[in-house]
Order: C-alpha cells, then structure tokens, then sequence
C-alpha cells in the first residue's frame, strides 16, 4: 500500500514533466525496417531514480530505485539499462512507429523522439493511360505502385531530368502520380519514377511517349525571287512555289488558288507559262494525319499583262471657260501610274490643276482659254508603258460680241436677209425678233417681200447651248427701194505672196457707194491695201497671208444696197521655212529616217540629196542600215509648181559606235587620309562625256577634287574621311551610256584622339584594367608602357594587385600599320591605402546606468568616421540621445540607459567612399525590477493536492529564481513552487530574484494560509521530505 501510492504520485508527477534538462533521445536508427531493432539514447547519458519510458500514453517501463516494471504487452520485446537509462526495442512493427518519452523525477527531466517504422519497398511498376499523343491536345497520366512499402516519397524522371511541378506538370496522390497537361513534342521521355521511403528505393522500368505534332513552323519559298524594284512577274513566266514544315507523322500537302484547291498535292507547286488569270493568293495547305491540325500560308502572286490600249476622253460636261472641266485617263490593262501632257510636256500641278482617281482624272478648274491644247496621257506598269492619242481641248464660251449684218435699207418688194454672229464656242444658235415679237430661228433671218410695214428694229438673240449664256443686238431697217446686183471677181492671175493682186465689186443698178467686207467684218484701206476712187476695186499691193479670207463687197444707195456672196481669197506662197525632222546622231547598224517639211500653198515637192547626190523623191527618205560612211550631210529641195519657187535645207547625220564597257580603276598606293589619291574611268566605244558618282549622286570638283581635261581621271588632292563611299564613272553619247560597277573608297587614316578609359584612383590590393581606343582606319594596334617602360600589348592592359609603387603615368601607343603614323595618349594612377575592415568594439558589457564606450576599429587608412543607429545616421543634438558624445573614433554613453538599444554601425570614409562595420546590437542589461509572485494566499486540504506559486520580475537577460520557506534555506530554483496541500507547509514562502549579469538580487515574500485536517500516511517520514523537493522542481505548464 505505502509503495503503491508512491507510483501514483510518481506518475502523476511525470505527466507534468517537461524537457527542462536541455538532455535529447537518440534513437540507433530511424526510420526502422519492420522486424528491425533498435536502441534509444539518452544523451549525454544520465542514470534516472525514479521515471519512465512510454509510447504516446503508454507505459513501457517504470523503473525506481532498486526496481523497475515493463508493461505485459513489450514484455520480450523490450530491455531497459538502468545505468544509461537506454531502452531497446526488438522486433519492430508498423504499430510502433509514434512518439516516444523518457520522464524522469530524480534527477528532473523530459525527452521525446519519434520513431517511424516502415515496410521496405517492392516491385516498383510504372503504368501510362496512353503512349500515342497529340501535342496540346491530349493530357498524359503516369501512376507509379508499388507491391508493398510504407511511408513512401515519389521522384519523377523525364530521361536523366527531374520533374517538377509546373502550369502543365501536375503531381498528384501524395506525388504518386504525374499528370502532363497538354503534351508538346519534348514530354516524349523517357520517364521514370523512383520510390524512397528511408529504409529502401526503386525505380521504375522506362515508359516513352508518341508525340505527334504540327505540321508548324509553316514556310514557303517563291523561285525566281522578284527583282528588285518589281512588284509582279511577267506574264509567261515559269514559277516555283514550294513549302515545308515541322511534323510529326510527316505532313501532307495541298495547294488551294484564291481558296479554290488545286489539283497538286506535293510540296511544290509549278506555274508554267504564266497568265494574268493566274495572279491571286497561293495557298500552301499542310495537314498531320494523326493530329488532324492543318497550317497554312498564303503569297500574293501577281502576273501582269502589258499595258494594250490607253485613251483620254472628255468626264461630264464640256469645257466652258472659267468652270471646272475633267478629263479621264482610261487603260486597257494593268496599269501602276500615269503621266499627263499638254502639247508634248509634262503637266504639273498648279492651283488650278489637279490630279485624282490614281491620277486617271485630270481637272482643271477653272479653265482658261491658255488651256486650249493637245491633251495625252501615258499609262505605265511593272512590265510596258502606252500612251493615248492626243485630244485636242477647245474651251467653250460666249456668246460673245454678237453682230447682225443686214442692209440698213432696203427696198420694197424685196427681200431682206439679216445675219446674226457671235463670238462663241461652239457657234452659238440664234433667235430673231421683230419689233418685239419673235419671227424666225438661225444665224439668217430672211425677210418676205418688203413693204413699208417692214420698217423698224430687228434683233438677234445668240444663245449657247453648251455655256447656257445668251446676248442680243439689234438692227434697224429702213424699207427702200433696192440695189439688184453685187459680185467679187478676181483681176489678172492667181494671188501669190508678195505680189499685186486686185478684187473687183460689180453690181447692177444704182449705186451710190460700195463697201468692202472679209469675213464678214468691214474692210478699210491701209499701207497695203487701195480702193478705187468709187470703191469698185479693191487691190493688194503685196498680198500676204494674213489677207486669206472671205471677201464681199455691198452696194447701196439710200433706198437699198446689196451685199455680194463671198469670195474666198486663198495667198499662194512658198515653199517657206523648210525643215528636216530626224535624228541628228545615230548608231552603226541603224536605220534613220529624214522627215521633209515646208511652209507651202499648195503644198510642195520634195527631192532628197546626200553629200550632193540625189538619193530619193518625196517628203520622207529612209536610209539603209548605218555605216562610218553614212556621217554626212543630207539636203532637201522643196518646189511650189504654182509660185514657181524652191527652198532648201541641209541636216548633218552623225553616226557613232555605242559605247560597250565602263569600269573605275585605282592609281597607285591606297587611298591614305591628308595624301593625294586617283581614280580612273577605263571606257570602251565612242565617248563623248564622263560623269563621276558617290554614292549614286552627282560628284562635282571642289577645293579638294579635281577632273581631268575629258573626266576620265578623279584626283582627290588631299583624300579625307568625309570621301569613303561607293563610286562610279557613267560613260556616254548621245545614242548610248553605260556606267561603271561600284569602286569601295575606304580611306586610311590615323590612329587619332586617343583616348585611356580607366579610373582615376585606385586602391591597393586591387586590380585595374586600362582601355585604350583611337579612331583608325584599319584598327590600331596597340602598347602600354608605365613610367617609360613597356609594359604590355594590346588595346586593354590589366595591372597586377596594386601597390604604392603602381602609382604613376600610364601611356598607350596607337600605331597604324598602313598609314604609318602612331598618337600617343597618357593617365596618371593615384594608389591608395584601402581600408580592409571596421568593426564596432565594447570596453564592457552594457550594464543600465553605467557608462559604456563603443569604438570603431578601423584597418587601414581613413578620412572621416561618423556613426549610424537603426540604419539612421546618430543624431546627438535631442533628448533622446543627450547622453551620448563622440570622441575621436569612440561613442560614449554617460550613462547608457535602455532607451539606447538598438543596432549601432560605424562608417570610415576615405576617397573611395564609405566603408560600413557589420551591426552591432546593443541590448542594455538591467533589473530585476517589480519582483512578483502569482497563486493562491490560502489552500484547503482535501480541495487540491498541491498549490503552485509563480516567480516573476523585470530583467534582462531574465532573472534565475530561487526560494526560501519562512526565511529558511533555499528549497529550489526556477520560477515555479507546488507546494503540498498540508499543515506543515503553512508559512511565508520568499522568491529571490537575481539577474547573473547585473548581479542584482531582489525578493519577494507571500503568505500561504493552509486550513483543515490533514492526515498522516505512514509513508511520510521516508517521502514526505522527497515529494517536497520534487514539488518545487518546474513544473509542465
């Protein structure tokens, strides 16, 4: 009875124990195979009195002074060794894995460990929902088992990679399975999975996928490329299209023609003696059988016919001075632009012409008569260009000036016609009016029988039908009796410029007076023309051109006159300025024909000599193919079989050799910046003119440049950079040109502006790197010297660790080996002292109003030092820190307070900048302050067993606790008392307080009041004291 409640005690007791010993179990292995054994430590090794061994809540082994007890169900299984208190456990199975404790009461102290036992690994199998795939579309699962094998952990393989979770990788059933989201075409594998669980591994039989894909990457090749400056093939034109891609099975293909497919089905695709018909979209069609995908790639493909007709005709309505007016430009046949002419030039844009539609339509707004003209416009595309026939533009307008010709007189019984005229395009369209009222329609207006009712105003009104304008005049006619006959007859021969030539009017009846008309419009004597005393006669005296017309002659008298028909004068002259129409330059081989004009009424006769022989008759003469001898002088005889006269006139044919080869060649040494360099233009053929080029544009000479007498030599006086280019000669003739390949002018210069890239200073211990650069053409090569030795080659120059001797002048030499010219350029290196370390240092541990120094340590060599606290630089001049000054390179604090905690840097500075000390973590020791003590001031016996009492205080580091009971010798340590529900354990219990740095001590006294019958068991003499020790040991909380 008396031991049995000890055990209880005991265990009630270790159910409270934490691991307060700072001791650990250490278990011979872990994790165990099943069947397996294994021995638990307890390190370092200590022999426990009184405690425990149990697995989660169950007790293995009690063990006791002199004795222990191991539970029925490990009895056989386990063996306890009381002097190192270790615990073997034979023949271990899966039910033993969990947590296992030793509790100890004497000495105090608790341990865990955790086992795990595991079955071993089996037979690893690796299966696979499919193998065959399609890339993105189809999802692979791996699942790894085993046959047997506990605890286990999953690896995954792809060939020797490991796999690992990703948006497409998923790991699933504890890692068990892998799962490949959208398979592409590298997640063929193979894959493995290997299986750990601590004790064994396996790895799985290999498992490779089938990843169809594509077709991708979809190309295509066009053979012939088109040439530069094309945009479409001609047609006839032999074209390959070809295609490929990546696929896997491999691809098959189809062609499709502006999505109509095509009756090929291979990767190349032949178009054989092209047409227009065929120009659209070609399509490469690529299909995977497995993947069911298809890829596409589409090229325009343009074949374009040349230009076959062009004509200009007239947009809307006609031309009508000052409106708007539109001519279209109409193709038969593709066309890319179009030019505009007037009268053989080039029509610009002005601010009343301007081009739309692709500049199909011309617009001219508004229109003038200085746009009267001959009209054509070109059409040009990739492959031909044609011009329309020319048409001819005649503003409309008026009417304009309207005039009626009539008799003012007029005699009864006669007939009166009155013609109306205006000045109109097209000729205007005529009403006539008679006092007012409308009598008739037309240019003339004829006139019944005359009475004298007939007298009065006649008007005209001309209206245009095209402008839409109208104008009116009006004429009065006095009703007479008339005049019955006038005619116009020639006297003596024909009329031939120059000479005298006479009209005669004759008339019958009375005649007071005559008057001439041309044209309609009165004619008056001048310096070339007479008229006869009574007008009868009208003479030239050198009839001209300018005399060509109708004439009539009007005869009158007061009460009638009469007007002849006309008579159409037509000036014979000439031939008159004869001119040849031909090229005056031509080449050997071909044919040039000579176009004879002539000024001539009629026209003339021609006759065709060469170097003063007759060759041929009429107006055009056609030579054969051209020869040297065929240079010369060709003439043509212009006759007038009616004027009697000849003219004549000469053209020079000049007959060349074409010119067949053109090339730019070198004089010399190689182009070297500053000297004189040459180039030559090498021709073959007849040459009359060298034109020199860099980089496609004209090249003139300059102040630097010059040309030789014929062009054929350029000189570069003093060649610079400024003339690298690409240049060209174009020889020519007037019939034939040819310019040159392209000659690369590089110009050599320097080395110039050298220049050393490094820094300035450096610091010992250090390595610097020198880089020096030059503008050269070729690149310098390059040597380093230091203080006027050589020291290195090449354009970098790496020193060594430095030293204080490595202070001086570094010079790199740049030297050209074509130019043959070197350039120096030199850098002074300052080298330092570095500072290798800084480190805060304390003259004793921080201790709450004491004075404490930090001093920053320094190696090396330093300008400044400043301090830093919390990452902030120290500011002194505030309350908070009004206790700290700075001397030299030490921060005291006078005294230092816990208000100072924090992390403090030093920072010594030097040319290189700062160099920061690592953090130095001041904590401020202090205390113990407001000791307290927490639990109950009074127990009743039976209520509880045991009372527990709390120690706490204010400290840093924290306080060690002690306890005195009624002021006597310490009972125990730690923060916590349980104190024993009984009679005897009444009194005043003290908790002293001490901090083992400040070697303060501070204590605390509470009184426990104990109440109630508290028996005697007759164990107490020999455990009664132990259970009061043990209870005073830190309790499990």
């Amino acid at each position: 009875m008396e031991y049995h409640l000890v055990w209880v005690l005991i265990l009630v007791l270790l159910k409270t124990t934490t691991d307060v010993s700072g001791q650990v179990v250490v278990p011979s292995m872990n994790p165990l195979a099943v069947g397996s054994n294994v021995t638990l430590n307890l390190v370092p090794q200590s022999p426990i009195n009184i405690g425990t061994w149990s697995y989660e809540t169950t007790i293995i082994v009690l063990f006791y002074p002199n004795g222990s007890s191991v539970s029925t169900s490990y009895q056989g299984r386990v063996s306890f060794n009381r002097s190192s208190s270790e615990l073997s456990i034979s023949s271990l199975q899966l039910n033993d894995s969990g947590r296992y404790t030793v509790q100890g009461m004497e000495p105090v102290l608790c341990a865990v460990v955790t086992l795990s036992v595991r079955e071993p690994i089996s037979n690893v199998t690796l299966r696979a929902n499919a193998t065959d795939l399609v890339e993105l579309n189809d999802t692979a699962i791996f699942t790894c088992s085993v046959s047997s094998g506990t605890s286990l952990s999953y690896r995954w393989l792809n060939d020797s990679s490991e796999v690992t979770a990703s948006d497409r990788v998923r790991l699933g059933g504890g890692n068990s399975t892998l799962t490949i989201v959208s398979v592409t075409r590298y997640d063929e594998g193979p894959f493995r999975c290997e299986v750990i669980n601590g004790i064994s591994n396996g790895t799985s039989q290999p498992i490779g996928l089938n990843v169809s894909y594509g077709p991708s990457n979809l190309t295509m090749m066009v053979v012939p490329e088109m040439t530069i400056g094309h945009t479409a093939y001609k047609t006839g034109s032999d074209i390959t299209l070809s295609c490929s891609a990546q696929s896997k099975p491999a691809e098959s293909y189809k062609w499709r023609f502006n999505e109509a497919f095509l009756n090929e089905q291979s990767p190349k695709l032949s178009l054989q003696n092209t047409r227009q018909n065929q120009t659209g979209n070609y399509t490469c069609v690529a299909h995977n059988k497995v993947t069911l995908r298809y890829a596409t790639m589409t090229t325009m493909i343009k074949i374009v016919e040349p230009i076959s007709a062009v004509s200009l005709n007239r947009d809307g309505k006609p031309p009508i001075l000052d409106q708007s007016f539109t001519l279209r430009c109409e193709v038969t046949g593709p066309v890319d632009y179009i030019h505009w002419l007037m009268n053989g030039q080039l029509i610009s844009l002005n601010n009343r012409t301007f081009f739309s539609t692709g500049n199909k339509t011309l617009v001219i707004n508004p229109i003038q008569f200085s746009d009267n003209g001959e009209y054509l416009c070109e059409a040009f595309n990739a492959v031909s260009n044609l011009a329309s026939m020319t048409f001819k533009l005649v503003v409309n307008f008026g009417p304009e000036r309207p005039a009626v010709t009539s008799p003012d007189i007029a005699m009864t019984g006669h007939i009166v016609t009155f013609n109306c005229s205006a000045s109109s395009q097209p000729p205007s369209q005529f009403s006539w009016f008679f006092n007012g009222s409308q009598v008739a329609t037309g240019s003339e207006y004829e006139t019944g029988p005359l009475t004298l009712a007939s007298h009065g105003e006649y008007t005209c009104v001309a209206f245009n039908n095209i402008t839409g304008r109208n104008s009116t005049v009006s004429k009065m006619l006095i009703v007479v009796e008339p005049v019955t006959m006038t005619i116009v007859i020639a006297l003596g021969s024909q009329p031939i410029l120059n000479q005298t030539f006479s009209l005669t009017c004759e008339t019958c009846g009375t005649v007071y007076s005559i008057h001439w008309m041309r044209n309609g419009w009165p004619l008056y004597a001048n310096n070339r023309t007479d008229f006869s005393m009574n007008n009868n006669t009208l003479t030239f005296n050198s009839v001209q051109h300018s005399d060509n017309g109708d004439y009539q002659c009007s005869a009158s008298n007061p009460l009638s006159n009469m007007t002849s028909r006309n008579y159409r004068l037509i000036v014979n002259y000439g031939p008159e300025r004869p001119v040849i129409m031909s090229p005056d330059i031509a080449m050997t081989g071909y044919i040039v024909t000579f176009n004879c004009l002539a000024s001539s009424q009629p026209p003339s006769q021609f006759s065709w000599f060469f170097n003063d022989s007759q060759v041929a008759a009429g107006s055009e003469y056609e030579t054969g193919p051209l020869t040297l001898a065929s240079h010369g002088e060709y003439t043509c005889v212009a006759f007038n079989n009616i004027t009697g006269r000849n003219s004549t006139v000469s053209k020079m044919l000049t007959v060349v050799d074409p010119v067949t080869m053109a090339m730019v060649k070198v004089n010399g040494a190689q182009a070297i910046a500053d000297y004189l360099f040459t180039l030559t233009c090498g021709t073959t053929g007849t040459v009359y003119s060298i034109h020199w080029m860099k980089n496609g544009w004209p090249l003139y000479a300059n102040n630097r440049t010059d040309f030789s007498m014929n062009n054929n030599t350029l000189t570069f006086n003093s060649v610079q950079h400024s003339d690298n280019g690409d240049y060209q000669c174009s020889a020519s003739n007037p019939l034939s040109n040819m310019t040159s390949p392209e000659y690369r002018l590089i110009v050599n210069y320097g080395p110039e502006r050298p220049v050393i890239m490094s820094p300035d200073i450096a610091m010992t211990g250090y390595i610097v790197t020198f880089n020096c650069s030059a503008s050269s053409q070729p690149l310098s090569q390059f040597s380093w010297f230091f203080n006027g030795s050589q020291v290195a080659t090449g354009s970098v120059y790496e020193t060594g660790p430095l030293t204080l001797a490595s202070h001086g002048e570094y010079t790199c030499v740049a030297f050209n080996n074509i130019t043959g010219r070197n350039s120096t350029v030199s850098k002074m290196l300052t080298v330092v002292e570095a500072i290798k370390s800084v480190m805060v240092k304390r003259n004793k541990i921080p201790i709450s109003s004491d004075n404490l120094t930090l001093t920053c340590d320094v190696t090396g060599r330093y300008d400044t030092i400043y301090w830093m606290k919390d990452n902030l630089s120290l500011v002194l001049n505030n309350t908070l820190n009004s206790d700290i000054t700075i001397s030299n390179n030490s921060l005291h604090f006078s005294p230092v307070k816990v208000s100072n905690d924090g992390n403090y840097q030093c920072v010594a500075t030097n040319l290189f900048g700062p160099h920061t000390s690592p953090n130095y973590k001041l904590l401020v020791n202090y205390g113990p302050l407001s000791v307290n003590i927490s639990g109950p001031v009074s127990v009743v016996i039976g209520s509880v067993i045991t009372a527990t009492l709390k120690c706490s205080a204010d400290s840093r580091p924290t306080s060690e606790y002690g306890w005195k009971f009624n002021n006597q010798s310490m009972l125990g340590t730690g923060p916590l008392m349980a104190v024993i529900a009984s009679l005897e354990n009444a009194g005043d219990y003290t908790c002293v307080a001490k901090n083992p740095v400040t070697n303060i001590s501070m204590s605390k006294t509470i009184s426990l009041d104990v109440t109630g019958h508290s028996p005697a068991p007759p164990f107490q003499s020999r455990v009664g004291l132990m259970l009061t020790a043990l209870l005073a040991l830190s309790l499990c909380l």
